[in-house]
């Protein structure tokens, strides 16, 4: 059985010692528990600036670390298992200390002083958790907490607990309009698996991070051969891509044809891409 170096970690010469006897490699590693300081950090096929970017961690994400060297810490995320090259410096050691509240708007930035003039230090996606270490720093009409690793953020996009919506095509809708980005999975730019990947999260679920494989893991597959027949939230895969069916005929998607995320009349793109429904596989969430 070939291992998938995406969801395991396992390379020529080192491997996870849980993968065991699945793969024979000169050195095995247990890895240590780390947590991602940055707000979106790229994660790479090879520990080079010039690597292909497969997606990305978010601030907060548990990892274990494999290896470190020459900057880059070899990594898999505890949250969807994916592996990668991402700079060290993104880490700090140790299981994530407990959250006190969650970013709850689409996004935040996070600031050096509690003052929406002074310098924007980092991004915090949507469900990044976070350590309040004071709260209640007012100008300008805002209030600020300030964020136990450093830096303010404003009260009004923090929420006790991880924000949700009703169901996935709500989750979704969230970003109409966000730029597309190939291997992205924050409002600053998603990728279509991405989109999918953080709708679910609305709904306290974790699925697996690219298509192929979101495509064999959400739900049960559904024989559809009508539009008039496909239920809000069903997923709409075709190779390579994913689409959300949000009622009335449109779906949402992260569209590299716009480079954007957007709704799209469903029988309008089938007309342009000269196919059929049934040429797509339809899962239907549970």
């Amino acid at each position: 059985m070939t291992l998938d170096p995406r969801l395991n970690a396992v390379r020529g010469d080192l491997a996870d010692i849980r993968l065991g006897g699945q793969a024979s490699v000169p050195r095995y590693a247990e890895g240590r528990p780390a947590h991602v300081i940055a707000g979106l950090v790229p994660v790479l096929k090879t520990p080079s600036q010039d690597s292909a970017l497969d997606t990305f961690f978010h601030y907060g994400e548990e990892v274990r670390v494999f290896e470190e060297r020459d900057g880059y810490a070899w990594c898999q995320s505890e949250r969807d298992r994916y592996v990668g090259y991402i700079e060290a410096v993104t880490l700090r050691d140790g299981k994530l200390p407990k959250p006190t509240h969650y970013v709850a708007s689409i996004g935040a930035y996070r600031y050096a002083e509690a003052d929406l003039r002074s310098p924007a230090i980092d991004f915090l996606p949507r469900h990044a958790p976070v350590a309040v270490a004071q709260a209640g720093f007012v100008c300008r009409d805002t209030t600020y907490a300030w964020l136990d690793g450093g830096g303010f953020l404003p009260e009004s996009c923090l929420s006790a607990h991880p924000p949700c919506s009703p169901d996935l095509a709500a989750a979704v809708s969230l970003y109409l309009g966000c730029p597309y980005l190939w291997g992205g999975r924050s409002f600053l730019g998603l990728d279509c698996s991405g989109l999918v990947q953080e709708a679910f999260r609305d709904l306290g679920r974790s699925v697996p991070r690219d298509t192929d494989m979101q495509q064999n893991a959400i739900g049960e597959p559904v024989a559809v051969t009508r539009i008039a027949d496909l239920r809000r939230d069903d997923l709409i895969f075709m190779p390579g891509h994913v689409m959300i069916y949000a009622g009335e005929g449109s779906v949402i998607h992260a569209f590299g044809g716009a480079m954007s995320v957007r709704r799209d009349n469903l029988a309008e793109l089938l007309k342009g891409w000269s196919q059929e429904l049934a040429d797509f596989v339809v899962r239907r969430p549970e």
